[in-house]
């Protein structure tokens, strides 16, 4: 292409200096109109000549072929039928319910009701003529000695009764004046049966100890417990 251009331009300048050698000019707008003819056809031509280098034919591309595939086809096999040799099949496991609640036995001592006492009553066959006024005075209440008003409810331990275990227990206690259990302890035989017994007392409200009509506290109480499992 460079060397296209060279021999392109050599041409015009060649042509151009034959012309001014035939036709000189004598003045400055005339020399311009005569170069500027020569300078025009070389511009011409190289914009000829770049158009046609440029120039790209265009390019169609293979029309694509299309692909076909086969039918898929899946196994008819159920696949419940297939028993993989890995896996184990485990038996359905029967699970018993558990037997009722064992009953527990309780049985207090040293603590009871409380004797009525008569405090007196009114005087029969009171003369009516005679009768002044009536004077009443207030009567000492009874003394009385702690009475369960909640009693103990202790459930059998869950260990015990595996083991088919029956036991005896001694709780010992206090009681505030409001009849509220407190220092609980419990031996029992064996020790299984302690804490349940020890929870079951300490839960339980007694009516408190009255003397002189005021309510007390109460110290060294005891409360024997028997668990026994249901023979039925």
């Amino acid at each position: 292409m460079s060397a296209s251009l060279n021999s392109s331009t050599g041409t015009a300048l060649s042509f151009g200096e034959e012309w001014r050698s035939r036709f000189p000019i004598q003045s400055d707008p005339g020399r311009f109109l005569m170069a500027s003819i020569p300078a025009a056809a070389v511009t011409i031509g190289l914009f000829a000549i770049m158009n046609h280098l440029i120039h790209v034919d265009e390019v169609r591309l293979a029309t694509p072929s299309e692909r076909i595939w086969d039918k898929i086809v899946f196994d008819a096999d159920p696949m419940e039928d297939r028993v993989r040799p890995d896996r184990l099949v485990f038996e359905p496991i029967e699970v018993k319910t558990p037997p009722p609640p064992p009953k527990v036995t309780m049985s207090p001592s040293g603590v009871g009701m409380p004797p009525i006492v008569n405090v007196g009553g009114v005087p029969t066959r009171t003369p009516i003529g005679s009768l002044g006024p009536i004077i009443t005075t207030a009567s000492p209440v009874g003394d009385r000695t702690p009475v369960p008003v909640r009693p103990p409810l202790p459930a059998y331990p869950s260990a015990m009764a595996k083991r088919n275990v029956e036991g005896d227990c001694v709780v010992r206690f206090n009681l505030t004046a409001r009849g509220l259990p407190f220092d609980v302890t419990a031996e029992c035989t064996p020790s299984g049966f302690e804490s349940e017994a020890r929870r079951s007392v300490s839960r339980a409200e007694f009516l408190p100890q009255i003397i002189d009509g005021q309510a007390q506290e109460s110290r060294g109480l005891t409360y024997p417990l028997e668990f026994r499992l249901n023979e039925e």
